[in-house]
């Protein structure tokens, strides 16, 4: 089995910690080490052949991170174009090299019982056999809005369960009532034989297929310069809307192991703990004073201070995306800003 840790994101979800500089499976937020550390150790026990798929800038982070990955096991990509392109590189090269069952695993989650983990890739591997993928589904625990959701037909024995359909991120009443119907939980955990997935791929999404084909001809090739051209042309799209929505043969196969996508401060705050009995969670070098602010992630960093009520969460995103489109003197973050200094205010004339 090989095992190719997905390890990109544009930082918005967990800023002003997380930024496109350095995502958050490059940071501890949950021990002393990294959530791409973390995710290197749970699957190592499965198979020395673990790889990373990154951008380019981030190799360096990857390096630092995992000292212990061969450099020829980073699959250093030209820019930024989301899962799709990233696991349609990486199956076409695994194919060639062996035609090896892969699993796609994201690097910024993280899952409480690593054996339960392994158990449930090792069950996926086994059904990859019959299927084109494999996901894994995530029993769910609460009507959540942040995950996108499996709707799953009658389980065969040993070889899990056929998926019905995809459902993306729904609102809370859609999310309850997928909770009441018995849904799961999309985990983004896909395993597959590399030869079946791109058989399936080429019927779903041709023209994504012989993009990343050109791409990877041009890198074998040499030719740096067109390789950077032909992945800078491909959409950025995730795998499952590329190929994953519109594949047939898929199946899925229940993952129990304590698992997050730690995707939100809330996420975070649950996985850590609260910092005071208000339910907050507070990151700071500095001491926080917070009186009456309750369930709000306080955090604190060189790239900004966020403030931000729980309930809020879903705003986050589209904020960050607006603050980083604004000129670095308007912006709030700490890069280029003069202190606050407060100035004595001018004496009234009696």
């Amino acid at each position: 089995m090989r095992v190719v840790l997905l390890a990109g994101g544009a930082g918005t979800r967990l800023w002003p910690l997380s930024t496109d500089a350095r995502p958050k499976q490059f940071l501890p937020l949950l021990s002393s080490n990294s959530l791409i550390a973390e995710t290197y150790e749970r699957v190592r026990p499965l198979t020395e052949e673990v790889f990373v798929a990154t951008a380019e800038k981030h190799v360096p982070l990857v390096r630092r991170e995992l000292p212990r990955l061969p450099a020829s096991r980073i699959l250093a990509e030209p820019s930024r174009r989301n899962s799709g392109p990233a696991v349609l590189s990486a199956a076409l090269q695994f194919e060639e090299e062996g035609d090896a069952v892969t699993a796609a695993v994201p690097s910024d989650q993280t899952a409480a019982d690593g054996e339960a983990f392994r158990k449930a890739l090792l069950a996926a591997a086994r059904a990859a056999e019959s299927a084109s993928v494999v996901v894994l589904a995530v029993p769910p625990v609460r009507p959540e809005t942040d995950y996108g959701y499996l709707e799953l037909g009658s389980e065969t024995a040993g070889d899990g369960s056929d998926v019905v359909r995809f459902v993306e991120k729904p609102g809370p009443e859609e999310a309850d009532r997928y909770l009441q119907a018995g849904y799961f939980w999309n985990a983004g955990i896909f395993v597959f034989r590399p030869s079946r997935l791109l058989a399936e791929a080429r019927r779903v999404a041709s023209d994504l297929v012989r993009g990343v084909e050109s791409y990877r001809s041009a890198q074998k090739g040499g030719r740096g310069e067109a390789a950077e051209r032909a992945y800078a042309a491909l959409p950025e799209i995730s795998f499952d809307y590329a190929v994953m929505e519109k594949a047939s043969k898929v199946r899925a196969v229940p993952l129990r192991a304590g698992w997050s996508d730690v995707g939100t401060w809330r996420s975070v705050r649950d996985l850590r703990g609260p910092s005071d009995d208000h339910g907050n969670l507070i990151l700071s070098d500095a001491p926080v004073l917070a009186p009456g602010v309750r369930h709000a992630a306080i955090v604190d960093s060189e790239d900004g201070l966020l403030v931000l009520p729980f309930e809020h969460e879903s705003e986050l995103r589209a904020a960050v995306e607006k603050l980083r489109g604004e000129p670095p003197s308007r912006r709030t973050g700490r890069t280029g800003r003069k202190p606050f200094r407060a100035e004595p205010s001018p004496r009234r004339k009696s």
